[in-house]
Protein backbone atom coordinates (compact mmCIF):
# COMPACT_ATOMS: atom_id res chain seq x y z
CA UNK A 1 0.00 0.00 0.00
CA UNK A 2 1.77 3.62 -0.84
CA UNK A 3 1.77 5.74 1.60
CA UNK A 4 -0.17 9.25 1.92
CA UNK A 5 -3.26 10.79 3.00
CA UNK A 6 -5.38 8.55 5.89
CA UNK A 7 -8.20 6.70 4.09
CA UNK A 8 -10.93 8.91 3.27
CA UNK A 9 -13.39 7.01 1.24
CA UNK A 10 -16.71 7.25 -0.16
CA UNK A 11 -20.00 5.81 -0.76
CA UNK A 12 -22.31 4.41 -2.91
CA UNK A 13 -24.80 6.99 -4.80
CA UNK A 14 -27.58 7.80 -2.83
CA UNK A 15 -29.79 7.42 -5.45
CA UNK A 16 -31.56 5.97 -2.62
CA UNK A 17 -32.52 8.41 -1.29
CA UNK A 18 -35.19 9.26 -3.53
CA UNK A 19 -38.31 9.77 -1.89
CA UNK A 20 -37.23 10.34 1.46
CA UNK A 21 -39.31 12.59 3.78
CA UNK A 22 -36.10 14.40 4.69
CA UNK A 23 -36.19 17.31 7.47
CA UNK A 24 -39.69 16.68 7.76
CA UNK A 25 -41.43 16.99 4.71
CA UNK A 26 -43.65 13.65 4.14
CA UNK A 27 -44.44 12.08 0.53
CA UNK A 28 -46.34 9.87 -0.35
CA UNK A 29 -44.28 6.49 -0.50
CA UNK A 30 -42.69 7.02 3.29
CA UNK A 31 -44.15 5.32 6.15
CA UNK A 32 -45.03 7.30 8.91
CA UNK A 33 -42.56 8.02 11.38
CA UNK A 34 -43.76 7.97 14.58
CA UNK A 35 -41.65 8.11 18.08
CA UNK A 36 -42.53 5.38 19.88
CA UNK A 37 -39.85 3.50 20.75
CA UNK A 38 -38.93 -0.01 20.85
CA UNK A 39 -36.12 -2.49 22.80
CA UNK A 40 -34.67 -5.59 22.35
CA UNK A 41 -32.06 -7.64 23.78
CA UNK A 42 -28.46 -7.13 22.93
CA UNK A 43 -26.48 -10.01 22.27
CA UNK A 44 -22.56 -10.67 21.94
CA UNK A 45 -21.99 -8.19 24.42
CA UNK A 46 -18.34 -7.94 25.37
CA UNK A 47 -18.20 -10.27 29.04
CA UNK A 48 -18.20 -8.88 32.46
CA UNK A 49 -19.38 -6.01 30.87
CA UNK A 50 -23.06 -4.60 29.90
CA UNK A 51 -23.69 -4.41 26.36
CA UNK A 52 -24.97 -1.96 23.79
CA UNK A 53 -28.91 -1.40 22.89
CA UNK A 54 -29.77 -0.92 19.30
CA UNK A 55 -33.39 -0.43 18.88
CA UNK A 56 -35.97 0.98 16.07
CA UNK A 57 -37.62 4.41 17.97
CA UNK A 58 -40.30 4.59 15.14
CA UNK A 59 -43.48 2.28 14.53
CA UNK A 60 -41.80 -0.82 15.00
CA UNK A 61 -44.61 -2.86 15.19
CA UNK A 62 -45.89 -4.79 11.60
CA UNK A 63 -44.22 -4.73 8.20
CA UNK A 64 -43.07 -1.78 6.10
CA UNK A 65 -43.18 -0.58 2.87
CA UNK A 66 -40.05 -0.69 0.62
CA UNK A 67 -38.53 3.15 0.33
CA UNK A 68 -39.96 3.72 4.35
CA UNK A 69 -38.06 5.66 5.98
CA UNK A 70 -37.04 3.59 9.45
CA UNK A 71 -35.23 5.66 12.42
CA UNK A 72 -33.11 3.76 14.81
CA UNK A 73 -30.56 4.21 17.97
CA UNK A 74 -27.66 2.68 19.42
CA UNK A 75 -27.30 3.02 23.59
CA UNK A 76 -23.49 2.81 23.67
CA UNK A 77 -22.88 0.72 26.97
CA UNK A 78 -19.14 1.88 27.55
CA UNK A 79 -17.11 4.63 24.89
CA UNK A 80 -16.12 3.60 21.34
CA UNK A 81 -14.02 4.69 18.80
CA UNK A 82 -15.90 3.52 15.96
CA UNK A 83 -19.73 2.18 15.04
CA UNK A 84 -20.12 0.05 12.19
CA UNK A 85 -23.92 -0.26 11.41
CA UNK A 86 -24.05 -3.22 8.29
CA UNK A 87 -27.38 -3.23 6.74
CA UNK A 88 -29.57 -5.78 4.78
CA UNK A 89 -32.12 -5.03 2.26
CA UNK A 90 -31.82 -1.08 3.45
CA UNK A 91 -29.56 1.66 3.19
CA UNK A 92 -28.40 4.09 6.03
CA UNK A 93 -29.79 7.95 4.38
CA UNK A 94 -27.67 10.43 5.84
CA UNK A 95 -24.30 11.18 8.53
CA UNK A 96 -25.84 11.35 12.47
CA UNK A 97 -25.24 14.72 13.69
CA UNK A 98 -23.34 12.77 16.54
CA UNK A 99 -20.80 10.98 14.40
CA UNK A 100 -17.52 13.25 13.58
CA UNK A 101 -17.50 14.73 10.34
CA UNK A 102 -15.12 13.63 7.29
CA UNK A 103 -13.16 16.40 5.88
CA UNK A 104 -11.45 15.62 2.38
CA UNK A 105 -7.76 14.54 4.03
CA UNK A 106 -9.30 12.81 7.17
CA UNK A 107 -11.43 10.00 7.72
CA UNK A 108 -14.09 10.79 10.45
CA UNK A 109 -17.69 9.17 9.60
CA UNK A 110 -19.34 8.35 6.39
CA UNK A 111 -21.69 6.11 4.18
CA UNK A 112 -19.81 3.13 3.15
CA UNK A 113 -22.05 1.49 0.41
CA UNK A 114 -25.61 0.81 2.53
CA UNK A 115 -23.91 1.34 6.28
CA UNK A 116 -22.80 3.91 8.42
CA UNK A 117 -19.35 3.91 9.93
CA UNK A 118 -19.64 6.49 12.79
CA UNK A 119 -16.86 7.93 14.83
CA UNK A 120 -18.66 9.17 17.64
CA UNK A 121 -17.97 12.83 18.89
CA UNK A 122 -16.08 13.15 22.82
CA UNK A 123 -18.60 12.03 24.98
CA UNK A 124 -21.54 10.38 22.45
CA UNK A 125 -23.60 7.56 24.43
CA UNK A 126 -26.44 7.68 21.96
CA UNK A 127 -26.41 7.40 17.90
CA UNK A 128 -29.52 8.42 16.12
CA UNK A 129 -30.20 6.88 12.62
CA UNK A 130 -32.08 6.91 9.72
CA UNK A 131 -32.22 4.32 7.06
CA UNK A 132 -33.97 3.64 4.20
CA UNK A 133 -35.71 0.03 3.77
CA UNK A 134 -34.90 -1.11 -0.08
CA UNK A 135 -35.92 -4.51 -1.43
CA UNK A 136 -38.75 -6.94 -2.05
CA UNK A 137 -41.94 -7.88 -0.62
CA UNK A 138 -41.19 -10.84 2.23
CA UNK A 139 -37.40 -9.86 2.66
CA UNK A 140 -36.40 -8.47 5.86
CA UNK A 141 -34.47 -5.59 7.01
CA UNK A 142 -31.89 -6.30 9.48
CA UNK A 143 -28.11 -5.78 10.12
CA UNK A 144 -26.17 -5.68 12.87
CA UNK A 145 -24.57 -2.84 15.00
CA UNK A 146 -20.79 -3.44 16.30
CA UNK A 147 -18.59 -1.02 18.20
CA UNK A 148 -15.39 -0.83 18.75
CA UNK A 149 -13.87 0.91 21.78
CA UNK A 150 -10.77 0.20 24.17
CA UNK A 151 -12.06 -3.18 25.06
CA UNK A 152 -11.76 -4.71 21.42
CA UNK A 153 -15.20 -5.06 19.75
CA UNK A 154 -19.13 -5.84 20.53
CA UNK A 155 -21.77 -6.65 18.71
CA UNK A 156 -25.66 -6.39 18.57
CA UNK A 157 -28.58 -7.50 16.00
CA UNK A 158 -30.43 -5.23 14.71
CA UNK A 159 -34.35 -6.46 14.99
CA UNK A 160 -35.84 -7.71 11.90
CA UNK A 161 -38.33 -5.97 9.95
CA UNK A 162 -40.35 -7.58 6.77
CA UNK A 163 -41.09 -5.76 3.91
CA UNK A 164 -44.35 -5.58 2.76
CA UNK A 165 -44.70 -4.31 -1.48
CA UNK A 166 -43.44 -1.46 -2.89
CA UNK A 167 -40.99 -0.89 -5.53
CA UNK A 168 -37.19 -2.66 -4.53
CA UNK A 169 -35.18 -0.06 -6.15
CA UNK A 170 -35.16 3.73 -6.72
CA UNK A 171 -34.58 5.85 -9.80
CA UNK A 172 -33.79 9.40 -9.95
CA UNK A 173 -35.62 11.41 -12.77
CA UNK A 174 -32.23 12.69 -13.86
CA UNK A 175 -28.46 11.94 -12.27
CA UNK A 176 -25.71 14.37 -12.92
CA UNK A 177 -22.29 14.39 -11.38
CA UNK A 178 -19.86 17.22 -10.17
CA UNK A 179 -16.29 17.21 -9.97
CA UNK A 180 -14.63 20.79 -10.23
CA UNK A 181 -10.72 20.36 -10.90
CA UNK A 182 -10.85 17.08 -12.78
CA UNK A 183 -7.38 16.65 -12.99
CA UNK A 184 -5.80 19.81 -12.56
CA UNK A 185 -2.86 18.37 -14.26
CA UNK A 186 -1.24 18.05 -17.47
CA UNK A 187 -1.64 14.04 -17.07
CA UNK A 188 -1.34 12.43 -20.90
CA UNK A 189 1.18 10.40 -23.08
CA UNK A 190 3.29 12.41 -25.06
CA UNK A 191 3.68 9.86 -27.63
CA UNK A 192 0.40 10.61 -28.70
CA UNK A 193 0.05 14.78 -29.63
CA UNK A 194 1.61 16.74 -31.99
CA UNK A 195 4.65 17.51 -29.70
CA UNK A 196 8.06 16.63 -30.22
CA UNK A 197 8.97 14.00 -27.22
CA UNK A 198 8.72 10.90 -29.53
CA UNK A 199 11.21 12.30 -31.67
CA UNK A 200 13.93 12.62 -29.66
CA UNK A 201 16.48 10.43 -28.68
CA UNK A 202 15.50 7.71 -25.95
CA UNK A 203 18.22 9.05 -23.80
CA UNK A 204 17.53 12.61 -23.74
CA UNK A 205 13.94 12.42 -23.38
CA UNK A 206 12.07 13.57 -20.23
CA UNK A 207 9.78 10.92 -18.55
CA UNK A 208 6.22 10.75 -20.07
CA UNK A 209 3.76 12.96 -19.07
CA UNK A 210 1.23 9.47 -17.85
CA UNK A 211 2.06 5.82 -16.41
CA UNK A 212 0.06 2.76 -15.89
CA UNK A 213 -0.34 3.77 -12.18
CA UNK A 214 -2.09 6.81 -13.49
CA UNK A 215 -4.03 5.45 -15.87
CA UNK A 216 -5.32 2.96 -13.91
CA UNK A 217 -6.16 4.54 -10.80
CA UNK A 218 -7.91 7.21 -13.38
CA UNK A 219 -10.33 4.27 -14.60
CA UNK A 220 -10.92 3.44 -11.19
CA UNK A 221 -12.44 6.73 -10.29
CA UNK A 222 -14.48 6.70 -14.17
CA UNK A 223 -15.35 3.22 -13.78
CA UNK A 224 -17.30 4.51 -10.65
CA UNK A 225 -18.72 7.19 -12.29
CA UNK A 226 -19.67 5.31 -15.15
CA UNK A 227 -21.50 2.74 -12.61
CA UNK A 228 -23.41 5.68 -12.07
CA UNK A 229 -25.11 5.96 -15.24
CA UNK A 230 -25.38 10.40 -15.20
CA UNK A 231 -26.55 12.15 -18.07
CA UNK A 232 -23.31 14.39 -17.69
CA UNK A 233 -20.36 15.45 -16.00
CA UNK A 234 -19.83 19.02 -14.73
CA UNK A 235 -16.61 19.82 -14.65
CA UNK A 236 -16.11 23.99 -13.18
CA UNK A 237 -12.60 24.54 -14.50
CA UNK A 238 -9.08 23.38 -14.24
CA UNK A 239 -8.73 20.21 -16.28
CA UNK A 240 -5.15 20.48 -17.01
CA UNK A 241 -2.72 22.25 -15.02
CA UNK A 242 -2.54 24.56 -18.15
CA UNK A 243 0.73 26.67 -17.97
CA UNK A 244 1.36 26.02 -21.36
CA UNK A 245 4.26 28.61 -23.30
CA UNK A 246 6.54 27.84 -20.96
CA UNK A 247 9.37 25.28 -20.70
CA UNK A 248 10.66 25.27 -17.24
CA UNK A 249 13.43 21.97 -17.79
CA UNK A 250 14.23 23.90 -21.34
CA UNK A 251 12.85 20.12 -22.78
CA UNK A 252 11.93 21.12 -26.44
CA UNK A 253 8.81 18.73 -25.76
CA UNK A 254 6.73 21.56 -27.42
CA UNK A 255 9.09 23.34 -29.09
CA UNK A 256 11.11 26.32 -27.97
CA UNK A 257 8.66 29.34 -26.10
CA UNK A 258 11.51 32.26 -26.83
CA UNK A 259 8.85 34.23 -28.97
CA UNK A 260 5.45 35.10 -28.50
CA UNK A 261 4.90 33.50 -32.01
CA UNK A 262 6.84 30.38 -30.38
CA UNK A 263 4.65 30.20 -27.14
CA UNK A 264 1.53 30.17 -29.63
CA UNK A 265 2.65 26.98 -30.70
CA UNK A 266 3.91 25.36 -27.89
CA UNK A 267 0.76 26.27 -25.93
CA UNK A 268 -1.38 24.45 -29.26
CA UNK A 269 1.02 21.69 -29.16
CA UNK A 270 0.08 20.85 -25.54
CA UNK A 271 -3.45 21.23 -25.67
CA UNK A 272 -3.73 19.06 -28.51
CA UNK A 273 -1.82 16.60 -26.27
CA UNK A 274 -3.69 16.71 -22.99
CA UNK A 275 -7.39 18.00 -24.03
CA UNK A 276 -8.46 15.00 -26.48
CA UNK A 277 -6.62 12.62 -24.01
CA UNK A 278 -8.65 13.74 -20.87
CA UNK A 279 -11.66 13.84 -23.53
CA UNK A 280 -11.31 10.21 -23.89
CA UNK A 281 -10.79 8.97 -20.91
CA UNK A 282 -14.72 9.86 -20.75
CA UNK A 283 -15.88 8.66 -23.72
CA UNK A 284 -14.16 5.27 -23.03
CA UNK A 285 -16.46 5.28 -20.11
CA UNK A 286 -19.71 5.90 -21.67
CA UNK A 287 -19.36 9.70 -19.80
CA UNK A 288 -20.48 12.98 -21.39
CA UNK A 289 -18.27 15.73 -19.94
CA UNK A 290 -19.14 19.55 -19.95
CA UNK A 291 -16.89 21.61 -18.57
CA UNK A 292 -16.11 25.16 -17.70
CA UNK A 293 -13.08 27.55 -18.17
CA UNK A 294 -10.57 27.83 -14.98
CA UNK A 295 -7.95 29.91 -14.33
CA UNK A 296 -5.68 26.91 -15.09
CA UNK A 297 -7.48 27.02 -18.75
CA UNK A 298 -6.14 30.18 -18.83
CA UNK A 299 -2.44 29.45 -18.16
CA UNK A 300 -3.07 29.54 -14.13
CA UNK A 301 -3.00 32.90 -12.41
CA UNK A 302 -1.29 35.74 -12.12
CA UNK A 303 -1.63 36.79 -15.91
CA UNK A 304 1.79 38.83 -16.56
CA UNK A 305 1.43 40.54 -20.06
CA UNK A 306 2.92 37.13 -22.00
CA UNK A 307 0.13 35.44 -20.57
CA UNK A 308 -2.44 37.51 -21.35
CA UNK A 309 -1.53 37.87 -24.92
CA UNK A 310 -2.17 33.93 -25.16
CA UNK A 311 -5.88 34.52 -23.81
CA UNK A 312 -7.58 33.68 -26.98
CA UNK A 313 -5.35 30.70 -27.99
CA UNK A 314 -6.47 29.03 -24.71
CA UNK A 315 -10.21 30.02 -25.60
CA UNK A 316 -9.86 28.72 -28.98
CA UNK A 317 -7.80 25.68 -28.01
CA UNK A 318 -10.44 24.93 -25.32
CA UNK A 319 -13.41 24.89 -27.96
CA UNK A 320 -11.45 23.18 -30.64
CA UNK A 321 -12.54 19.89 -27.70
CA UNK A 322 -15.34 20.93 -25.80
CA UNK A 323 -17.46 23.55 -27.69
CA UNK A 324 -17.04 22.62 -31.05
CA UNK A 325 -18.50 19.88 -32.91
CA UNK A 326 -15.81 18.12 -35.43
CA UNK A 327 -16.88 20.25 -38.51
CA UNK A 328 -15.57 23.50 -36.18
CA UNK A 329 -19.17 24.50 -35.78
CA UNK A 330 -20.74 25.80 -32.21
CA UNK A 331 -21.34 22.61 -30.57
CA UNK A 332 -24.10 24.60 -28.37
CA UNK A 333 -26.89 26.41 -29.90
CA UNK A 334 -27.42 28.11 -26.71
CA UNK A 335 -24.66 30.32 -26.20
CA UNK A 336 -23.74 34.09 -25.86
CA UNK A 337 -21.82 36.39 -28.29
CA UNK A 338 -18.94 38.23 -27.33
CA UNK A 339 -15.78 37.15 -25.63
CA UNK A 340 -17.43 34.17 -24.15
CA UNK A 341 -19.34 32.86 -27.39
CA UNK A 342 -16.89 29.97 -27.26
CA UNK A 343 -16.57 29.32 -23.71
CA UNK A 344 -19.98 29.56 -21.77
CA UNK A 345 -23.30 27.90 -23.09
CA UNK A 346 -26.55 26.41 -21.90
CA UNK A 347 -28.68 23.21 -22.39
CA UNK A 348 -31.69 21.40 -20.54
CA UNK A 349 -30.99 17.50 -19.55
CA UNK A 350 -34.61 17.51 -19.21
CA UNK A 351 -37.51 19.86 -19.81
CA UNK A 352 -37.42 20.65 -15.46
CA UNK A 353 -33.63 21.00 -15.22
CA UNK A 354 -31.50 24.16 -16.81
CA UNK A 355 -27.99 23.79 -16.39
CA UNK A 356 -25.52 27.04 -17.29
CA UNK A 357 -21.79 26.86 -17.54
CA UNK A 358 -20.32 30.19 -17.21
CA UNK A 359 -16.78 31.60 -18.04
CA UNK A 360 -15.77 34.01 -15.09
CA UNK A 361 -12.21 35.15 -16.66
CA UNK A 362 -12.27 38.62 -18.39
CA UNK A 363 -8.35 38.19 -20.07
CA UNK A 364 -7.37 40.62 -22.50
CA UNK A 365 -3.90 42.26 -22.94
CA UNK A 366 -4.38 44.71 -20.72
CA UNK A 367 -5.88 43.43 -17.59
CA UNK A 368 -6.90 40.38 -16.05
CA UNK A 369 -9.92 39.85 -14.01
CA UNK A 370 -12.82 37.49 -12.59
CA UNK A 371 -16.03 39.01 -13.64
CA UNK A 372 -18.48 37.72 -16.56
CA UNK A 373 -18.71 39.81 -19.26
CA UNK A 374 -21.79 42.30 -20.31
CA UNK A 375 -22.96 40.66 -23.07
CA UNK A 376 -22.39 37.23 -21.10
CA UNK A 377 -24.57 38.50 -18.30
CA UNK A 378 -27.23 39.88 -20.73
CA UNK A 379 -27.29 36.45 -22.45
CA UNK A 380 -27.61 34.86 -19.06
CA UNK A 381 -30.31 36.82 -18.31
CA UNK A 382 -32.07 35.93 -21.19
CA UNK A 383 -31.53 32.02 -20.25
CA UNK A 384 -32.58 32.18 -16.87
CA UNK A 385 -35.88 34.45 -17.79
CA UNK A 386 -36.88 31.88 -20.48
CA UNK A 387 -36.43 28.79 -17.68
CA UNK A 388 -38.75 31.37 -15.53
CA UNK A 389 -41.27 31.18 -18.75
CA UNK A 390 -40.85 27.28 -19.17
CA UNK A 391 -42.03 26.67 -15.37
CA UNK A 392 -38.60 24.67 -15.46
CA UNK A 393 -38.25 23.49 -11.64
CA UNK A 394 -34.35 23.69 -11.36
CA UNK A 395 -31.41 25.58 -12.18
CA UNK A 396 -27.92 24.50 -11.94
CA UNK A 397 -25.07 26.90 -12.80
CA UNK A 398 -21.30 25.97 -13.09
CA UNK A 399 -18.34 28.40 -12.74
CA UNK A 400 -14.75 28.30 -11.81
CA UNK A 401 -14.74 30.40 -8.81
CA UNK A 402 -17.01 30.70 -5.69
CA UNK A 403 -19.31 33.51 -5.08
CA UNK A 404 -20.21 33.51 -1.50
CA UNK A 405 -17.67 33.33 1.42
CA UNK A 406 -16.01 32.29 3.33
CA UNK A 407 -15.17 28.84 1.95
CA UNK A 408 -12.49 26.21 2.90
CA UNK A 409 -9.83 26.31 0.79
CA UNK A 410 -6.68 23.99 0.57
CA UNK A 411 -3.18 24.52 -1.69
CA UNK A 412 -5.09 26.78 -3.46
CA UNK A 413 -4.99 30.70 -5.01
CA UNK A 414 -8.11 31.58 -3.62
CA UNK A 415 -9.81 33.12 -6.72
CA UNK A 416 -13.14 34.41 -5.39
CA UNK A 417 -16.38 35.93 -7.34
CA UNK A 418 -15.69 40.05 -6.27
CA UNK A 419 -18.94 41.02 -4.77
CA UNK A 420 -20.12 38.19 -3.09
CA UNK A 421 -23.82 38.54 -2.82
CA UNK A 422 -23.70 42.21 -4.05
CA UNK A 423 -22.20 41.16 -7.34
CA UNK A 424 -24.45 41.91 -10.28
CA UNK A 425 -24.27 38.14 -11.31
CA UNK A 426 -25.36 36.98 -7.87
CA UNK A 427 -28.15 39.53 -7.98
CA UNK A 428 -28.94 38.19 -11.17
CA UNK A 429 -29.06 34.57 -9.78
CA UNK A 430 -31.45 35.82 -7.23
CA UNK A 431 -33.79 37.77 -9.75
CA UNK A 432 -34.12 34.63 -11.90
CA UNK A 433 -34.30 32.04 -9.75
CA UNK A 434 -31.05 29.72 -9.58
CA UNK A 435 -31.46 26.87 -7.40
CA UNK A 436 -28.08 25.75 -7.09
CA UNK A 437 -24.72 26.87 -8.30
CA UNK A 438 -21.76 24.87 -7.87
CA UNK A 439 -17.80 26.19 -8.30
CA UNK A 440 -14.32 24.56 -8.02
CA UNK A 441 -10.78 26.60 -7.40
CA UNK A 442 -10.51 25.76 -3.57
CA UNK A 443 -9.87 22.10 -3.61
CA UNK A 444 -12.29 21.61 -0.36
CA UNK A 445 -16.03 21.37 0.36
CA UNK A 446 -18.16 24.02 1.87
CA UNK A 447 -21.67 24.76 1.67
CA UNK A 448 -22.68 28.10 1.87
CA UNK A 449 -26.65 29.22 1.22
CA UNK A 450 -28.24 32.85 0.61
CA UNK A 451 -31.59 34.44 -0.77
CA UNK A 452 -32.71 31.01 -1.98
CA UNK A 453 -29.59 29.95 -3.53
CA UNK A 454 -27.38 27.58 -2.37
CA UNK A 455 -23.67 27.18 -3.24
CA UNK A 456 -21.50 24.09 -2.82
CA UNK A 457 -17.79 24.44 -3.51
CA UNK A 458 -15.86 21.32 -4.17
CA UNK A 459 -13.26 19.21 -5.63
CA UNK A 460 -9.42 18.37 -5.94
CA UNK A 461 -6.56 17.95 -7.06
CA UNK A 462 -6.27 13.98 -8.16
CA UNK A 463 -1.97 13.96 -8.20
CA UNK A 464 -2.26 15.27 -4.86
CA UNK A 465 -4.99 12.67 -3.52
CA UNK A 466 -7.66 15.21 -3.29
CA UNK A 467 -10.82 14.13 -5.48
CA UNK A 468 -14.72 14.28 -5.04
CA UNK A 469 -17.60 13.65 -7.22
CA UNK A 470 -20.89 15.77 -6.19
CA UNK A 471 -23.80 13.63 -6.74
CA UNK A 472 -26.64 15.13 -8.02
CA UNK A 473 -30.32 13.12 -8.13
CA UNK A 474 -33.32 15.24 -8.82
CA UNK A 475 -37.07 13.50 -8.40
CA UNK A 476 -39.81 16.08 -9.14
CA UNK A 477 -39.13 18.55 -6.08
CA UNK A 478 -36.22 17.08 -4.21
CA UNK A 479 -32.91 17.19 -5.00
CA UNK A 480 -30.54 14.97 -3.11
CA UNK A 481 -26.83 15.61 -3.10
CA UNK A 482 -24.19 13.31 -1.57
CA UNK A 483 -20.75 14.07 -1.59
CA UNK A 484 -18.28 11.03 -2.87
CA UNK A 485 -14.78 10.87 -2.28
CA UNK A 486 -12.31 8.60 -3.37
CA UNK A 487 -9.37 7.07 -0.93
CA UNK A 488 -6.59 8.51 -3.55
CA UNK A 489 -3.16 7.94 -2.12
CA UNK A 490 0.15 9.66 -3.98
CA UNK A 491 3.87 8.53 -3.47
CA UNK A 492 7.01 9.77 -4.86
CA UNK A 493 10.03 8.19 -4.53
CA UNK A 494 13.24 10.77 -4.53
CA UNK A 495 15.37 8.64 -6.52
CA UNK A 496 12.66 8.11 -9.33
CA UNK A 497 12.22 11.10 -11.69
CA UNK A 498 8.36 12.97 -11.35
CA UNK A 499 6.13 13.08 -14.24
CA UNK A 500 6.87 15.81 -16.77
CA UNK A 501 4.80 18.91 -16.79
CA UNK A 502 5.92 22.29 -18.54
CA UNK A 503 5.97 24.21 -15.15
CA UNK A 504 6.57 22.82 -11.58
CA UNK A 505 8.56 20.03 -10.46
CA UNK A 506 6.63 17.45 -11.87
CA UNK A 507 4.00 14.86 -10.95
CA UNK A 508 4.95 12.44 -8.15
CA UNK A 509 5.20 9.16 -10.04
CA UNK A 510 3.21 6.59 -7.81
CA UNK A 511 -0.94 7.01 -7.10
CA UNK A 512 -3.57 4.57 -6.32
CA UNK A 513 -7.41 4.65 -5.68
CA UNK A 514 -8.72 2.26 -3.08
CA UNK A 515 -11.62 -0.11 -4.31
CA UNK A 516 -14.01 1.63 -0.99
CA UNK A 517 -15.93 4.49 -2.62
CA UNK A 518 -17.41 6.68 1.08
CA UNK A 519 -20.14 9.04 1.29
CA UNK A 520 -18.67 11.64 3.34
CA UNK A 521 -22.01 14.60 2.86
CA UNK A 522 -25.81 14.40 2.41
CA UNK A 523 -28.19 16.88 1.51
CA UNK A 524 -31.70 17.61 0.28
CA UNK A 525 -32.58 20.90 -1.86
CA UNK A 526 -36.79 21.66 -1.65
CA UNK A 527 -37.90 22.56 -4.69
CA UNK A 528 -38.18 26.06 -4.84
CA UNK A 529 -41.86 27.18 -6.85
CA UNK A 530 -39.54 29.85 -7.59
CA UNK A 531 -39.07 31.54 -4.07
CA UNK A 532 -36.37 29.96 -2.96
CA UNK A 533 -34.59 26.77 -2.71
CA UNK A 534 -34.02 25.45 0.64
CA UNK A 535 -31.51 23.18 1.67
CA UNK A 536 -32.58 20.71 4.48
CA UNK A 537 -31.21 18.05 6.18
CA UNK A 538 -27.58 18.24 5.57
CA UNK A 539 -25.28 16.21 7.02
CA UNK A 540 -21.15 15.42 7.16
CA UNK A 541 -19.07 17.98 5.42
CA UNK A 542 -21.97 19.37 3.50
CA UNK A 543 -23.49 20.50 6.62
CA UNK A 544 -23.41 24.43 6.26
CA UNK A 545 -19.97 26.11 7.47
CA UNK A 546 -18.35 29.73 7.48
CA UNK A 547 -14.81 28.37 6.90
Amino acid sequence: MLPGRVAVSLAASLAVLATLGVGGYAVSSIADVGQAASSIDARDGAPGGPADAVAWTDDASGPVPSLSLLRGRVDLARPATEVRVTLENARVVRIPEECAASTVTTRGSAIVGSDLVCAPLPGVDRIAFTVMALGETDQEVGGRVVATGDDGQRSTDLPGRTISGGPATLTPDVRLLSSPDFLNGDVGDLADGPGLWSSMPVETRTTNSTNDAYEAALDRVLDDWEGLDPVGVLVAGDLTNGRWGYDDLDSGNFGPVDTRAERRLALQRAARTYYPQWQQRFADHDLSAFPAMGDHEYGDNPWPRRKRLLAEDFKTEFARVFTRDAAGRPAFADRPRGPARLTAYAGRPTPDLQVVTLDVFDITRDRARVKVDRLQLRWLRSVLRRAQRDGVEWVVVQAHTPILGPVRARTSSGLTYPGAEDSRLWKVFKRFGVDLYLAGEVHDTTTLASDGIVQISHGGIFQFSLTTALVLDVYDDRMYVTLRDYDVRHAHDPAQPRLWETRRSGLPSDIEVGEEVSTIGTATLVGRDRGGARLSDPSGILTPSQG
